[in-house]
């Protein structure tokens, strides 16, 4: 380890006094005099301990953007993922007034389609989906929070259905035409408890009746290659359970939307194959050439960069540029693609991720966005590694490298370890040394 560190400093020397030039315009210098002239190194030999890590679980409640995920894919490098979705819905009106001939016509959930991942062929993108009551009450997330882990008791089922997403018809609804949609006829014996509730003066108290539905994957298996994982746009008023009845008038509509801060989530599921179980027993063996990133709370990189504060030794150094260099494995592009963003996180003791100082700089600054000629992604995480060198007394518990977007996208992929023959996962920073 000392032989390693000595010719580490031997190396980091001689690019220093090969590279003097002009003061750069870099982090840390504001110190300098004006037009001081201060020698540049640049280095791209750090060494990197990289593994891919398991998720423990991640928050897939209150999303902001409205989109949730349900579906049930065979990745045929990631293997089986499925996502389960619970929500409520919220009375049009309180008190609304049912004459006693009242009968349900039809009680129908509508799921606004956002895209898909995976495959909606003819062929391969037939999925089977139930819709079941729940039997369990859902909380309002502003003061409770749900995780992908989460699992909430089911009650009676609703409906069956085995149909192909059809992400660009629009339906018809009644007297509406609704944009591209997942339609789900329910019993109709759901509308007429509705019809004969005595809980309908309140959302509350609807809730405590009506607790929310369930809509899950009801499919035994899924091969490699088939099924898909759905994007649905929940925040839509056109998402939302329609019911249609009569009485001794015309038939009636009744539509209830869908609250997304009361307990609304899905649920994350993953059956990794062989491949990706040992990749991860293996650690930073396995890592060293091959790392693998998975939304919806399956596999994340863990970085580790061990000899960093070991430029200290040379005096103190203000950081101009540190990127993170993460290549893709171009051996395994398969039709599925990779992620459009990645982002990088602290980690604090607790294993938890951290926001880096380096995000508030804005992506132009930061980076992480898919580099399709280069195949790779670039972080630049200059005031990270300037912190570690500033506190070298503060313990670092490396980085995370994600899937941007976790809770809300399927994407995944495979990369290149730090001691990839050809295109190595890398740190190449510039700095310079000013005392």
């Amino acid at each position: 380890m000392d032989l390693i560190r000595k010719y580490l400093l031997l190396g980091l020397m001689a690019m220093v006094m090969l590279n003097a030039c002009k003061e750069p315009d870099g982090i840390g210098l504001e110190v300098l005099p004006d037009g001081e002239k201060m020698p540049i190194a640049w280095d791209e030999t750090f060494s990197i301990e990289a593994r891919t890590v398991y998720y423990d679980s991640v928050q897939t409640s209150g999303l902001q953007s409205g989109t949730y995920l349900i579906g049930d894919f065979g990745d045929p490098i990631f293997g089986r993922v499925t996502s389960t979705f619970y929500g409520q819905f919220q009375l049009p009106t309180t008190n609304p007034e049912f004459s006693s001939q009242a009968v349900c016509d039809s009680i129908i959930l509508n799921l606004v389609y956002l895209g898909a991942y995976g495959s909606i062929d003819k062929l391969k993108g037939t999925m089977r989906f139930g819709v079941y009551e729940l039997a369990q009450d859902l909380y309002d997330t502003r003061d409770s929070t749900y995780y992908s882990t989460s699992d909430i008791t089911l009650g009676t089922q609703l409906a069956d259905v085995t149909f192909r997403p059809d992400l660009y018809s629009e339906v018809p609804a009644g007297a509406d035409t609704l944009p591209p949609s997942l339609r789900i006829a329910l019993d109709r014996d759901l509308g007429d408890r509705i019809l004969r509730s005595t809980n309908l003066a309140s959302d509350d108290i609807f809730w405590e009746e009506f607790e929310g539905l369930c809509v899950k994957s009801l499919a035994s298996t899924m091969p490699d290659g088939f099924g898909s994982i759905l994007y649905f746009n929940i925040a839509s008023t056109n998402s939302r359970l329609e019911m249609y009845y009569h009485d001794e008038a015309d038939t009636t509509e009744m539509m209830f939307n869908i609250v997304n801060p009361n307990g609304i989530h899905t649920r994350f599921q993953h059956e990794f194959p062989s491949e990706i179980t040992t990749a991860v027993a293996d650690s930073t063996v396995a890592g060293a050439n091959t790392l693998y990133i998975q939304s919806m709370a399956g596999l994340r990189m863990k970085l580790d960069i061990p000899y960093l504060t070991e430029l200290n030794q040379l005096g103190a150094v203000a950081i101009n540029k540190a990127e993170l260099v993460v290549p893709i494995d171009e051996s395994v592009i398969t039709e599925f693609g990779y992620p459009e963003k990645l982002s990088i996180t602290g980690i604090d003791s607790s294993g938890n991720s951290t926001i880096l100082t380096d995000f508030f700089e804005g992506t132009d600054y930061y980076g992480g966005v898919y580099d399709s000629e280069n195949k790779e992604y670039v972080f630049n995480i200059a005031r990270y590694v300037q912190y570690v060198l500033n506190h070298p007394e503060k313990p670092n518990y490396g980085l995370y490298v994600v899937n941007s977007g976790n809770a809300v996208n399927a994407r995944r992929g495979v990369f290149n370890g730090p001691n990839h023959p050809d295109k190595p996962l890398k740190l190449r920073m510039t700095y310079t040394i000013i005392e």
